[in-house]
């Protein structure tokens, strides 16, 4: 029998139209602070074939489970396949990416874009899922060497602005599902 894949939820993401001033309103209202914010470029793989795309991001320094918040600079990968626009998606992180996104499909979420990895042109760094009957909502996988990144990042700007910092991602544990 094969073991389920590690699963651990450990954020939100939903698309602003500006992420500065969504940053301001939301941090006022919900007394959250924010990592300073990302600018990723990476490829994705959509209905379409392999497509570039430009995102800005940051993540809650409140946690352990945190509010991402994406500006979509370039967002056409995103516009071509199913599901909302701005609570956009829960964010798992695994062990095993490839492993995981095959269990999802086998679940009935389809993939409908990933990262591509360069040198065998599978699934890389993460992956979108979508279900039907789920309307609205995608399942982002998230591969440990990008939640290790992505750990980092908010530990020292958590540490930064003297912010407690629980981190989501360790492995160890038997809380995953």
């Amino acid at each position: 029998m094969t073991q389920t894949p590690l699963l651990r939820l450990y954020h939100t993401g939903i698309i602003v139209n500006d992420l500065d001033r969504a940053m301001a309103a939301m941090g006022d209202a919900l007394g959250l602070q924010w990592c300073p914010p990302l600018t990723s470029t990476v490829p994705l793989r959509c209905p379409d074939g392999v497509v570039g795309r430009e995102v800005r991001f940051t993540y809650s320094l409140q946690g352990p489970h945190h509010i991402e918040l994406l500006e979509q600079i370039d967002p056409s990968p995103y516009l071509n396949v199913t599901g909302g626009r701005y609570v956009h998606h829960l964010g798992y992180f695994t062990d095993d990416l490839r492993s995981a996104a095959a269990d999802l499909e086998s679940r009935g979420y389809r993939m409908e874009l990933s990262g591509v990895d360069e040198e065998d042109g599978g699934i890389a760094r993460a992956s979108f899922h979508y279900n039907d009957e789920a309307p609205g909502m995608w399942i982002e996988l998230v591969s440990h060497e990008i939640a290790a990144q992505l750990g980092e990042n908010l530990r020292l700007a958590a540490e930064a602005a003297g912010v407690p910092y629980v981190s989501p991602f360790e492995l160890a544990g038997s809380e995953a599902r």
